[in-house]
């Protein structure tokens, strides 16, 4: 009974991230997940489900999977934030379960419950649980596909291959190649580190491919049809390839980019997957005694980095397809170095205090940047924060897991704050949120909105009727002559407009940034409005 009060904290722990994962599921679109939400509406809303396309004109950069899971959402709750992000977030959580049971596999039960616990609860996880991308949904068929690959290398039974090439088949069909590099170089290092060559030339590997193939011929045949060759071409070679040489897009040259990624990527748990990272390292290439399994992890998420910083495309959702792996050895390291008293490491645990108190300077940070907007909220969650430490404190557990602990509390408070207060208030600068709500409020029966040469796709995504883009100036011409004609546009393109003779009945002006533009001057309160441009909203009589 004298544990009961820590297990009140863990209960209270458990429900501070649920509640953050909840909040970040109403959060309005940004960036890519607003074009993907509106590729993803009139996906439903045509009926075709195969042939993707974005406002007429067919989409080939992404393959369907994302579409089919958020899809799925809209066509049951209907267009809301909360409808888009539910079934790729439940995807999301089966990558969770993954990460346990990879984890369990390959070292014990204990570190895989430690393995998704730190995936769950890492800052990149909690960051795009809330602004989805493909990424979202490729590290669960990518995990899925680690774990039971690694199954089939150990006991050799073809169920556990088939499931395997599923998950390669899936992640490739959620963001096509990329999804089969960390399963082939896994498997690719075990065999090598096992010596047994004889598997590279099994038949069943034939079998793997075509299921692979069937899976993603959705994608394949939508590429066919609407650009021939040249779609298979860019499915599996400039779409890949371009991005690395920046041929196609790109233009960042940080070598180091994703080492700044890891720094944040893990945070609280940075010092232990980079320990964990370590060992691991020293373990898949000890001359004397090679871990296999280290090696297997190790050595795939080592190319995929390695590709991943060549690359001239580089974005932190990229990195986000390593941390099940990283995890699991950061677990594995948890369980077998740190957590047993007697094998604490003085050094990690003094780092990781640091990094506690890192995130309780993040969270002060945060209450600087929501200034003047849910005051109560972050003096509440500090209260509970060191009403719950006090806890932790007064009761007789290890500091390890003191430690733990408080870096949970910390986190899931800091999300908390985070998704229920600030990132709202900042997304709420963003045009088109502010368009459609001056539009749905002043609008007519017959009404009609239009968005010119502004790539703000969250309206097409946001407006209760469909709304149509505009990139012609001729087209625009054409509807500008209708009475009830709605406008979003820039301020440029405005100036133009209303030189020309057209009845203006209403001119709203938009004092907007985009949050994909977000940077450190803006999230100074003090800076803030000097930084916002002006798009507009126009409507003829």
């Amino acid at each position: 009974m004298k544990y009961q009060p820590v297990k009140i904290i863990w209960f209270y722990v458990i429900l501070l991230i649920a509640v953050a994962f909840v909040l970040g599921l109403f959060i309005d679109l940004t960036g890519d997940s607003g074009l993907y939400a509106a590729i993803a509406r009139q996906m439903v809303e045509s009926g075709n489900w195969f042939n993707l396309k974005i406002n007429g004109v067919p989409y080939e950069q992404k393959p369907h999977l994302f579409f089919w899971l958020a899809g799925a959402g809209l066509k049951l709750f209907g267009n809301t934030n909360f409808a888009f992000k539910l079934f790729p977030f439940l995807w999301a959580l089966a990558g969770v379960y993954f990460t346990y049971q990879l984890g369990k596999f390959m070292f014990s039960k204990e570190t895989g419950k430690w393995a998704a616990l730190i995936m769950v609860t890492s800052q990149i996880t909690f960051l795009y649980l809330l602004d989805f991308h493909t990424d979202t949904v490729l590290f669960t068929p990518v995990t899925l596909a680690l774990w039971q690959l690694a199954v089939y290398l150990k006991k050799r039974k073809l169920i556990h291959l088939v499931w395997g090439f599923i998950g390669v088949g899936l992640a490739m069909l959620a963001k096509g190649p990329i999804g089969a590099v960390l399963p082939f170089f896994a498997v690719l290092y075990y065999i090598f580190m096992r010596k047994d060559y004889r598997l590279l030339f099994q038949y069943k590997w034939a079998l793997g491919i075509l299921i692979v193939l069937v899976i993603v011929s959705p994608a394949l045949i939508h590429l066919y049809e609407n650009f021939g060759w040249k779609g298979i071409w860019f499915y599996f070679i400039t779409n890949n390839f371009g991005r690395i040489s920046g041929e196609y897009a790109g233009t960042n040259n940080d070598v180091f980019f994703y080492v700044h990624t890891f720094l944040w990527a893990f945070l609280p748990w940075t010092v232990f997957v980079a320990a964990g990272l370590y060992a691991a390292f020293n373990k898949a290439f000890n001359p004397f005694k090679t871990d296999e399994w280290s090696a297997y992890l190790v050595g795939s998420v080592l190319v995929l980095v390695v590709i991943l910083s060549m690359a001239k495309g580089k974005a932190p959702n990229y990195f986000l397809i390593a941390v099940p792996p990283l995890s699991v050895l950061a677990g594995n390291w948890l369980v077998s170095q740190f957590i047993k008293p007697e094998k604490v490491k003085r050094s990690v645990l003094n780092i990781q205090w640091c990094l506690v108190g890192l995130l309780i300077v993040a969270f002060v940070l945060a209450m600087y940047v929501n200034k003047g907007n849910n005051n109560w909220l972050p003096l509440v969650l500090i209260l509970l924060m060191f009403i719950a430490a006090f806890v932790v404190f007064r009761w007789p557990i290890t500091q390890q897991k003191q430690v733990i602990l408080l870096s949970l509390l910390v986190a899931g408070s800091l999300n908390v704050f985070l998704n229920a207060s600030v990132i709202p208030h900042l997304f709420s600068y963003q045009g088109a949120g502010q368009a459609v709500k001056i539009y749905e409020q002043l609008r007519q029966k017959n009404d009609k909105l239009y968005n010119f040469e502004l790539e703000e796709y969250e309206l097409l995504f946001m407006a209760n009727d469909s709304v149509q883009q505009i990139k012609d100036w001729n087209v625009l011409y054409k509807v500008m002559e209708s009475s009830g004609t709605w406008v979003y546009t820039d301020s440029i393109k405005y100036n133009d407009i209303i030189k020309m003779d057209y009845d203006i009945d209403t001119v709203c002006e938009i004092r907007q940034r985009g949050m994909n533009k977000l940077n450190i001057h803006f999230l100074d309160p003090k800076n803030r409005d000097t930084l916002l441009n002006n798009n507009f909203l126009i409507k003829t009589k």
